[in-house]
């Protein structure tokens, strides 16, 4: 089932499933996700490592997965960055304590980013070790009875088809609360294999949705996660790009943007403000940070 019906066919009108407050909140994490992946990348410095990798394109593959994850809610990231934790309830200023301390190169032990809702787990530089934490993870929260989760957002060539079918037939004969987000390659490559027909063959229900369709993604997550929760299962999210658009067109903030206007959820003094407060706590945040370590 490809996922349609998100943001080409909408009509003018409030839906009751998706209603505007929340795409003005799937809207202002996409934009905080984008202005903080380039703060990131612009002071990253001489940093040489798999920590900082751009999440550029994934803003509706990450936020709108995770919009409606709650307390004791877990996520498994693909890198050991910034983003996530934002996305995920960190603080301003507890993101840019993790930022600088992967500055250091190592000389300074990553901040643990701290929220009130979702956490996210170490970060693991083997794919198939990273997994199967989270297969971990995910059987320890349902042999304790509660109803949480673990998303897990992966790149779905970082691992052979081999590890991909033993990984999803063990979520699936457990019937673990797992979510797994098959990111959309950076550079638009397509590894030539169908992710979610993949998972549907290994007992898990399949989602092709595309990557940039934030709430036709809010709508799967949205199932996926109730699923989970009522002991329904895993379920995979391949988050796919379309080659054929032309250079703009796939973009996810952009696309979201050109939505909210066409059903004027919002206006643009409302859509500008939203990237402009956002910058301005960022960098009230970065010279607090920098004040703190001159004083040291």
């Amino acid at each position: 089932m490809h996922v349609e019906g998100g943001l080409s066919k909408a009509k003018p009108f409030e839906n009751p499933l998706v209603p505007n407050r929340k795409l003005k909140q799937l809207y202002a994490a996409m934009v905080e996700a984008r202005v903080l992946d380039e703060f990131a990348a612009r002071t990253a410095g001489k940093v040489k490592c798999g920590m900082l990798k751009s999440t550029r394109g994934q803003e509706a593959c990450r936020v709108s997965t995770a919009m409606e994850l709650a307390g004791g809610d877990l996520v498994c990231d693909s890198q050991d960055g910034v983003v996530m934790h934002r996305i995920a309830g960190a603080s301003v200023g507890s993101v840019l304590a993790r930022l600088d301390a992967i500055r250091s190169g190592g000389k300074k032990r990553a901040a643990k980013a701290r929220n009130n809702a979702t956490q996210v787990l170490p970060w693991v530089a083997d794919a198939g070790d990273r997994l199967r934490m989270a297969l971990g993870a995910a059987l320890s929260v349902k042999m304790l009875g509660h109803a949480n989760l673990v998303v897990v957002y992966v790149d779905g060539r970082e691992l052979p088809d081999a590890v991909w079918r033993r990984v999803l037939g063990l979520a699936t004969e457990l019937e673990l609360p797992v979510i797994f987000v098959v990111l959309p390659d950076a550079a638009g490559v397509r590894s030539g294999r169908s992710m979610s027909a993949k998972a549907i063959s290994c007992g898990v229900p399949g989602f092709p949705v595309d990557a940039g369709d934030a709430v036709a993604l809010y709508r799967v997550a949205q199932e996926s996660i109730g699923r989970a929760r009522g002991n329904g299962g895993p379920a995979l999210i391949e988050c796919l790009t379309h080659l054929s658009q032309s250079a703009g067109e796939d973009d996810p903030v952009a696309q979201m943007r050109g939505f909210m206007l066409g059903r004027r959820v919002a206006g643009k003094t409302w859509l500008d403000g939203v990237e402009r407060v956002f910058r301005r706590k960022l960098d009230a945040a970065a010279k607090r940070t920098r004040s703190r370590a001159g004083e040291r």
